[in-house]
């Protein structure tokens, strides 16, 4: 029993220095890593003033100098007092280098050139009342961090992180009050003209139901979806860079000579004030008129610059740069573009007869509509037995009572028809697509080998005619106007008219 309680006080002897070894050693790590830490951090306080006592900012923007002055709380460009400044931007980069923290010093500079310091890409000079503090920045390193000395020393060179002078590092329009591209709504557009090369203009019809395009001399009817591509890259129109307020020559920027001229027809609802709003007291603000209001974009596009072009719009002086691709689907199109692919669309509500000729024969479809009355049959059986109503309000009862229902069939040669069967090749007739349209002439060779002749119930005839066109394609001519339709829908077709003629 002594031995086994003299070896427990060994075992809790040991177990304490080990603790206390653990503690020393815990200690003594966390004072090195501490140390380690304070050696780690070389940041050094480079500039220490106040952004609210700074009176003058000046720099290099655009190869050119540029200063911006402060009185009464408020920024102006020296050699322009008219430039639109953007206050907050310039409080904003201010604020940045004012109080300005290095991340690392290196001293005992022998070759400033080594960081580009020996001709500076910027000088950032800040001015209070106690003088100027002018700071010099090189070479951009790769951890996003810039080489810069200050004027007065030429043997320490530091590293400041790029976010306080990436402000002074951009263009003097970085610091301009820019306007936005004019507000459209793709959904109120009604009119579009496209003055360049080859433009095109498209237009909604009365009941704003379709569009028409045009190309100076003739004007038809337009596939909607392309014409809504068009719609929607208007409305999404936005200024990439704000490149002059107030520009007093055209032919600097392509505007003596556009590259094209985009003219917009909208609608917007604009509140007006109505005389009871005015007379009541009581109204709330809140409540107001609204009227709809034609208005006019007009769109200059200038030269290429990169990535953009240069636009400005209506009367304004003021020029911007809009992506190109974000002009492509306006300007890139013709009114080729546009035609509808639809080869012969006639309603079968509308349809009169259809004539088919091909090597099968020539057959004709008749669409038989009959209207008859029906009575209402508990009307009239009220009207029967009652003895005391006169000539006259049964005739009105009668005529009120009567109603018209039209039922349709289909005749084929003069013989009825089975109505699936036709349906389903007209739909397939009518709902034939282009892959495109030819805009050079087309001379066929050869007879048709298929001929189509719609006739509709106002007495109006369509006659739609496809060629052999190539190995892919029929040519299928309507009027003056030629589609290239792919054989695998017409073959399509063809196997619906012998469903349809063979039963």
């Amino acid at each position: 029993m002594k031995k086994k309680t003299v070896k427990l006080v060994s075992a809790v002897v040991v177990l304490g220095v080990a603790c206390g070894a653990y503690v020393g050693v815990n200690s003594y790590v966390s004072s090195q890593e501490a140390k380690e830490a304070e050696e780690e951090d070389k940041s050094v306080d480079l500039i220490s003033l106040k952004a609210d006592d700074v009176t003058a900012v000046s720099f290099k923007a655009d190869d050119a100098d540029v200063e911006f002055d402060k009185k009464d709380d408020s920024w102006t460009e020296k050699s322009d007092a008219d430039f639109p400044v953007n206050q907050d931007t310039v409080d904003n980069a201010v604020k940045g280098v004012a109080s300005l923290t290095a991340d690392q010093e290196i001293s005992d500079i022998e070759d400033l050139s080594q960081y580009d310091l020996d001709d500076p890409q910027n000088t950032i000079t800040l001015t209070t009342a106690d003088g100027d503090t002018t700071l010099q920045v090189g070479m951009e390193s790769s951890n996003n961090q810039y080489y810069v000395k200050k004027a007065d020393d030429d043997k320490n060179v530091y590293l400041v992180s790029s976010t306080s002078l990436e402000p002074f590092m951009g263009g003097l329009y970085d610091f301009a009050e820019s306007g936005t591209f004019p507000s459209v709504t793709s959904a109120t557009i009604t009119d579009i003209k496209v003055d360049k090369e080859e433009g095109y203009g498209l237009t909604q019809d009365a009941d704003n139901l379709f569009w028409n395009v045009s190309d100076g001399k003739d004007t038809e009817k337009a596939d909607t979806t392309k014409a809504g591509t068009v719609t929607s890259a208007i409305g999404s129109l936005a200024y990439d860079k704000f490149v002059d307020y107030n520009c007093t020559d055209d032919a600097k920027y392509g505007f003596d000579d556009p590259y094209a001229v985009v003219t917009v027809k909208y609608s917007e609802e604009e509140a007006v004030e109505s005389d009871e709003d005015t007379e009541d007291t009581d109204s709330s603000e809140d409540e107001q008129d609204t009227q709809t209001v034609e208005k006019t974009l007009t769109i200059y596009v200038g030269d290429e610059t990169g990535d953009d072009r240069y636009v400005k719009v209506d009367d304004s002086k003021e020029v911007y740069t809009i992506t190109k691709d974000s002009l492509t689907d306006i300007l890139n199109s013709t009114a080729a573009d546009f035609y509808s692919l639809s080869v012969n669309y006639v309603s079968v509500n509308d349809l009169d007869t259809l004539e088919v000729k091909s090597d099968d024969g020539d057959h004709t479809v008749d669409v038989v509509r009959e209207t008859v009355k029906a009575e209402d049959e508990e009307e009239s059986d009220a009207d029967a037995d009652s003895t005391d109503s006169s000539e006259d309000s049964s005739a009105d009862a009668d005529s009120s009572d009567a109603t018209e229902t039209t039922t349709t069939s289909y005749e084929l040669d003069g013989e009825d028809m089975d109505e699936t069967a036709f349906t389903t090749f007209y739909n397939k007739l009518i709902n034939i697509t282009a892959q495109e349209r030819l805009t050079e002439k087309y001379n066929p060779e050869g007879d048709a080998a298929y001929t189509f002749i719609f006739k509709d119930t106002d007495g109006n005839e369509i006659t739609a005619e496809y060629y052999e066109y190539d190995t892919n394609f029929y040519a299928a001519v309507v009027g003056d106007k030629v589609y290239l339709v792919n054989k695998m829908n017409v073959k399509e077709l063809n196997d619906a008219y012998q469903d349809m003629i063979n039963r």
